[in-house]
């Protein structure tokens, strides 16, 4: 009889007991013990007791049998870009970054099949050979396509639902029922609706086959406005263009619109003035604040707002102020361009951040409430009267509905749309981390109280326990979820599927309780 082996893990004080059984069971993968994990924007950070990584589905069908007899957490895990962490849980990890790869691109039927591991960057460029490209894509494109859709992303449209509508079909790896194919094409795909955006608490997506599209280029316009102008085009605006996205700023009356449709032939864009004129303003605010700033040629936008708000990141006065010089660079940006959608749809993000963002319903497309507007003016009130030290921009985009049920965006109603708002605030140096968290959580609390006014949801790579602090504040959440989704059907799918709750974390398991 084999030894038994028992390893306390301490973690924010809990004690978690693992047993590790060193038997004639061993795991069918090799696992690496004590793997520190960070996501992409540094905001959360573990250290999982064991991360295994299979290479192919006979592995990851066999640990997923083994994990569920030996109750051991496999919590699955692409490329942790999720800014709340939700793939992170230290008691154990399933990394898909081995199981990657192009199966197949069918150029009639406009489709791709890719495992799991795929990024999207490597989906797009793959489907350019063949001249198609995806219907839409987030800003960053180096997301694994099973966590991408697993979380219900989106791009920009009002007329474009989130991604996971782009799924045809999709094989899932179950404790609890083994591998299931699903397609939405089955005679009742309910239960392939539900996997889409399954959290990876469902099942782990192993494989994954896209509905495509030709490529496209778009022809992408720039330009600042008032939040009174705004009201008066901005139905038409959704109506109109594929893609549209306001940039609010904080502490100013500046809303920089950028919409883009696909181009017509032959069209011309009308530029906007050389790069070096537009960041004067930039320039010149830094300069005045700090003589010893040195050479700023040469240095991007980015670059420049980063270096500004380090100076005095909490200070709403300071920020209110690099927030004009900002509104004023937008300006000089008016113009226009024309290119590949992969180039036109990413943006640059800026660096580390605190990230929080919703998604509520604002209407039909044939007929807009305005509700999305009336958040963000809202929004900026609360901001100035709580003199919130708010940097620019406030991200404000929209999609369609989606069918999958646990998609923040779900409707019934084909016609319905919804808006999506990120509000953000940069960590410009470690050594003011912690006061920057803590200055972002009152932030966060304003758009949390907004964002239940407002009937909405919060997007599932950004929702966040620590901006639902107390009993109160996540008692709020789960009424929330509650209202929002289906959570009952959601738990009876978890319990079928994964029956020892081996795929789901913290997160998930509070806020859906």
């Amino acid at each position: 009889c084999a030894a038994v082996a028992v390893a306390t893990l301490l973690v924010g004080g809990a004690g978690l007991s693992y047993k590790l059984r060193c038997s004639s069971d061993p795991p069918p993968v090799e696992a690496e013990q004590a793997v520190a994990l960070c996501n992409w924007s540094g905001t959360h950070r573990t250290k999982a007791f064991q991360m295994f990584s299979p290479e192919t589905e006979t592995e990851l069908e066999k640990l997923v049998i083994w994990a569920d007899r030996w109750r051991y957490k496999i919590r699955p895990l692409g490329s942790a870009l999720s800014p709340n962490g939700l793939a992170l849980d230290s008691r154990g990890a399933l990394s898909m970054a081995q199981m990657d790869g192009i199966l197949k691109i069918d150029p009639m039927q406009q489709t791709i099949t890719v495992r799991a591991g795929t990024r999207v960057s490597e989906i797009l460029e793959a489907l350019a050979k063949h001249g198609l490209t995806l219907d839409n894509f987030s800003s960053i494109t180096e997301q694994q396509i099973a966590g991408w859709t697993q979380t219900s992303a989106h791009g920009t449209g009002a007329r474009i639902p989130p991604v996971d509508e782009m799924i045809t079909e999709m094989k899932l790896v179950t404790p609890g029922k083994g591998t299931l194919v699903l397609k939405a094409s089955d005679t009742d795909p309910t239960l392939f609706r539900w996997a889409r955006v399954g959290l990876g608490c469902l099942g782990i997506v192993s494989e994954l086959t896209l509905k495509c599209r030709p490529k496209y280029t778009l022809h992408e316009k720039t330009y600042c406005t008032t939040e009174a102008e705004l009201r008066k085009s901005h139905a038409h605006l959704l109506q109109t263009y594929r893609h549209v996205r306001y940039m609010w700023i904080p502490y100013t009356d500046t809303v920089v619109v950028v919409v883009s449709d696909i181009a017509k032939p032959g069209a011309q864009a009308k530029l906007a003035v050389p790069e070096k004129d537009r960041l004067k303003p930039l320039q010149d605010l830094l300069r005045s604040l700090d003589t010893k700033c040195g050479d700023l040629e040469g240095q991007n936008f980015a670059q420049l707002r980063e270096k500004l708000l380090l100076l005095d990141p909490l200070c709403p006065l300071h920020v209110a102020r690099v927030n004009r010089a900002e509104a004023e660079f937008w300006k000089l940006s008016a113009g226009e361009r024309i290119a590949d959608s992969t180039e036109i749809l990413g943006f640059e993000c800026g660096g580390s951040q605190w990230v929080l963002e919703n998604c509520f319903p604002c209407g039909t497309i044939s007929k807009p409430t305005l509700e999305d507007l009336d958040y963000l003016s809202e929004l900026k009130q609360r901001i100035e009267s709580e003199r919130i030290a708010a940097p620019s921009p406030i991200e404000q985009r929209w999609t369609s509905r989606s069918t999958s049920p646990m998609s923040p965006a779900y409707s019934t109603n084909s016609e319905d749309i919804f808006s999506w708002v990120g509000v953000i605030m940069y960590i410009t140096d470690e050594s003011r981390a912690s006061a920057i968290k803590l200055k972002f959580r009152e932030y966060a609390s304003e758009h949390v109280a907004l964002t239940f006014k407002h009937k909405g949801s919060f997007h599932w790579a950004k929702i966040d326990l620590d901006f639902h602090r107390g009993r109160t504040g996540l008692q709020e959440l789960r009424s929330n979820m509650r209202q929002r989704f289906d959570v009952d059907a959601f738990l009876k799918l978890r319990k079928e599927l994964d029956p020892n709750n081996i795929l789901g974390n913290r997160l998930i398991d509070e806020a859906l309780k």
